[in-house]
């Protein structure tokens, strides 16, 4: 804790008179210790957003020394998107609507960084029910959303897996049902990646597949999932599209890979539906389409009919 917040902790909360009983001096070591120790980040706030006082694993957390924080106040380290929200909570806390509130939310570290955080912000009153300040305590979940983000996705491109892609296809599909409009699976099976592995080693296939990621997501709708589901497979969930327009796209991204210099094409299989819940019988109906199209010789694009 920085001298300027060290002295302000005590001054909050020493009485002036010098005359505490031992008990009382022994609660306030107590509560310093805590303060000071806490495994999580505990902060006073002034009611204008300014910090008042922060403990050491704030500073930790959120990446500011104390004096920084001090001069600044929560408005200057919450990220810009997370800003609105953060204020219209604070306010109908101010209102009485609620005891505290609690905030998924992100801070921009001093090195640029941006950190979530999950932020519980409690509102204290002075003797006669008034606004005093705001104690807000923050918890780190970087590592929790690293988990969380790893668990659905491939590692390598950074697209959705196959688990991502099942969570995302339950959404999908429910709309499509509910809204009897089409979607479609295009399943794309690269040629030649083997040989290129082969020739010119892992690092350069892995290269392969981070181009052929970003060309598929730079084709990819808003709406659309990409994963990646296999050493070269790929897959393209399209909501709303109908068969011919599925097909269309289908074929740009079929001669944009040919066209890139990292040596494959593709082989495309396409399947369109509506009404369907079962993501497994789309992929099944566009992977035999896929095969299809190796089998007529390959960088071409199939389309099936669901059975």
């Amino acid at each position: 804790m920085s001298r300027q917040s060290h002295r302000q902790f005590h001054e909050s909360n020493l009485k002036k008179d010098g005359q505490d009983a031992p008990v009382e001096a022994t609660a306030l070591r107590r509560f310093e210790a805590t303060f000071l120790h806490a495994p999580v980040g505990i902060a006073h706030v002034g009611l204008d957003g300014g910090f008042l006082l922060v403990n050491p694993r704030f500073c930790e957390i959120s990446g500011h020394d104390a004096d920084t924080l001090i001069r600044t106040g929560f408005q200057q380290i919450t990220h810009p998107d997370d800003l609105d929200t953060d204020q219209l909570l604070l306010a109908r806390l101010n209102a009485g609507d609620f005891p505290r509130y609690t905030l998924e939310k992100r801070y921009i570290r001093a090195d640029r960084t941006i950190i979530w955080i999950n932020l519980t912000v409690a509102m204290v009153r002075d003797t006669a029910g008034q606004p005093e300040f705001y104690v807000a305590v923050i918890e780190d979940l970087s590592e929790l959303r690293q988990a969380s983000f790893e668990a659905v996705h491939d590692p390598l491109t950074g697209l959705l897996n196959r688990r991502g892609l099942a969570v995302r296809a339950n959404a999908i599909l429910a709309d499509a049902a509910r809204l009897s409009t089409p979607v479609s699976l295009l399943f794309l099976d690269l040629d030649g990646f083997k040989q290129l592995n082969d020739s010119r080693g892992h690092a350069a296939g892995d290269a392969c597949l981070v181009e052929v990621a970003a060309l598929l997501s730079h084709h990819a709708g808003t709406s659309d999932a990409v994963a990646r589901v296999g050493g070269d497979e790929f897959l393209m969930l399209i909501p709303t599209l109908d068969a011919g327009s599925a097909a269309e796209r289908g074929e740009t991204i079929r001669l944009a890979l040919g066209a890139q210099s990292i040596g494959v094409s593709g082989s495309f299989g396409l399947v369109t539906a509506s009404g369907t819940t079962d993501l497994d019988r789309l992929i099944d109906s566009a992977d035999g389409a896929m095969l299809a199209a190796k089998r007529a010789g390959k960088n071409q694009l199939r389309a099936a009919t669901l059975g």
